[in-house]
């Protein structure tokens, strides 16, 4: 299928698809909106535009990625897992550490990566779909500026009754490090604070909160780029934690098998995708904090109040009739949890292609996508399933956000619950095979956690044991039929009348 320039374009395409409906009565986008679009999301409902909302004369787009084959389109494939398997594996492949000589000329006259040529360039051919850099732009179609500046002309929208206010819930938030130039793209919640601030949520370990307090660290200024309605690979790519140097704008190049074009911001050297509906140009002030919350959460309890940096918005541009995309989340499944199983199978993908010892793995719904984590592992050596719990332990960024690890073999089913248990309720010693970990940093937003954001880890080793794990037994046979007895009874099952 062809690639998306624009969110118009994936607009254009679901239509025809008979994925997205269109609703025309008077709607507010106080809770009413969020009304349907999370219905419309746990039902795998279509795409919805609501032409008519209250208060405002933009269109609001919602439940865009509230769909497993909605996620697969938004980068091009029709089915998502076999499409991040050939990807990875040109990753893995095109990292070959050499890169053309005009390639590198090339990187060093680009204004978003002439600070990192040294670092990207051993990327390769991965680098071939790297953004491309134009001089003008659709999202640069309307300029407001001074005191034209203010969001009310956008359709916020407030999602759950107890939110602390309306929220920007579906932001591209694009930053750059301050002392190395790495770039980022994270989707970040913003709170409406006045008609041009915003709180800036985003959470320790967040490279875009790495990225504000360097600069708060040096007494700068963060300049920050946000982005409202985009090509869906990029809104895709946002939700995921990638490693600098590579950025989103690269990765969604690799999704998309051809690089996105950009232009570069009014007032900074950060880059604006061309086909952006609305983009926010401002800073983030250093010391300055706002309360924001409470907020409903994407494990389906609210989050308490909290102090965030305040985004204070010095321009906005957009295209002419932009649309604004709003998203949901809540107790699974909302559209974030869509989202979430594509990260999972991009990095099973990328863990596969790097032929490592780990055969498949889930974040289910039950742990909301992200505390709860499942894997399968080829078992060749005596306690590898501790090995892997404890690199996981390991890892840093989102991977430290996951309370629970379950390691089962190569022949259960991760993404069945049932099958899971079963493996946890026949292989799992109590005095041997439960690791829990010191107390730590997680997740601040976690609801079980007291206080706020510090507990330990649990791993569970749900592997059949091998002798040197205390297994002294000879292993008892599993109950199968008799493999010719069972297929005389399948060749004479409908004859039987048994087929009802």
């Amino acid at each position: 299928m062809q690639n998306m320039k624009d969110l118009r374009d994936f607009i254009d395409f679901l239509e025809k698809k008979n994925h997205l409906v269109r609703v025309t009565r008077e709607v507010d986008p106080v809770l009413e909106i969020n009304a349907i679009v999370d219905k419309l999301a746990r039902e795998e409902g279509p795409a919805v535009i609501f032409e008519n909302v209250k208060g405002s004369d933009l269109p609001v787009l919602g439940n865009l990625f509230g769909s497993h084959q909605r996620v697969a389109w938004s980068v091009g494939a029709e089915s998502f897992f076999p499409n991040a398997c050939h990807k990875m594996k040109e990753v893995v492949e095109g990292m070959s550490g050499e890169v053309d000589p005009a390639l590198e000329e090339a990187l060093g006259k680009s204004f978003m990566y002439a600070p990192l040529v040294e670092k990207i360039k051993q990327f390769g051919s991965f680098l071939k779909n790297r953004p491309v850099e134009v001089d003008q732009a659709p999202c640069k179609e309307v300029v407001y500026e001074g005191d034209q500046i203010d969001i009310n002309m956008f359709p916020l929208t407030k999602l759950w009754p107890e939110d602390g206010d309306r929220f920007i819930t579906m932001p591209l938030v694009i930053t750059r490090d301050p002392e190395n130039g790495e770039l980022n793209v994270g989707t970040y919640r913003m709170m409406y604070l006045d008609k041009n601030k915003t709180c800036m949520h985003w959470l320790p370990k967040k490279h875009g909160s790495n990225h504000c307090f360097k600069a708060e660290e040096m007494g700068q200024e963060l300049p920050v780029v946000v982005v409202v309605g985009c090509d869906p690979a990029l809104g895709l790519s946002g939700c995921y934690s990638l490693r600098p140097p590579v950025d989103e704008f690269l990765y969604t190049g690799l999704l998309k098998g051809e690089g996105l074009e950009v232009i570069k911001a009014d007032l900074s050297d950060l880059p604006v995708p061309a086909g952006a509906e609305i983009v926010l140009e401002g800073v983030i002030k250093p010391g300055i904090r706002a309360t924001e919350g409470p907020f409903g959460e994407f494990h389906g309890y609210y989050s308490p109040p909290k102090e965030t940096h305040v985004f204070e918005i010095q321009r906005i541009t957009t295209r002419k009739d932009p649309i604004y995309h709003m998203a949901t989340t809540g107790k699974p499944y909302t559209e974030i949890h869509y989202m979430s199983k594509a990260a999972e199978r991009l990095s099973t993908a990328l863990v596969y292609a790097m032929n490592s010892e780990i055969s498949d793995m889930a974040f289910p719904k039950e742990g909301a996508g992200l505390y709860l984590m499942i894997i399968a592992i080829k078992k060749k050596r005596p306690f590898q399933a501790r090995e892997m719990i404890e690199k996981v332990w390991k890892a840093r960024d989102q991977a430290s956000y996951i309370s629970n690890i379950i390691v089962v073999d190569d022949d259960v089913d991760v993404h069945d619950l049932s099958d899971v248990m079963t493996a946890f309720s026949m292989h799992t010693r109590a005095d041997q095979d439960l690791l829990i970990s010191d107390r730590m940093d997680q997740d601040l937003e976690h609801p079980g956690l007291s206080p706020r954001g510090k507990g330990a880890r649990l791993g569970i080793d749900a592997t059949r044991k091998l002798k040197e794990e205390n297994y002294t037994r000879e292993r008892p046979a599993e109950v199968v039929m008799d493999e010719k007895i069972m297929k005389q009874v399948l060749d004479h099952w409908k004859s039987d009348g048994l087929d009802v």
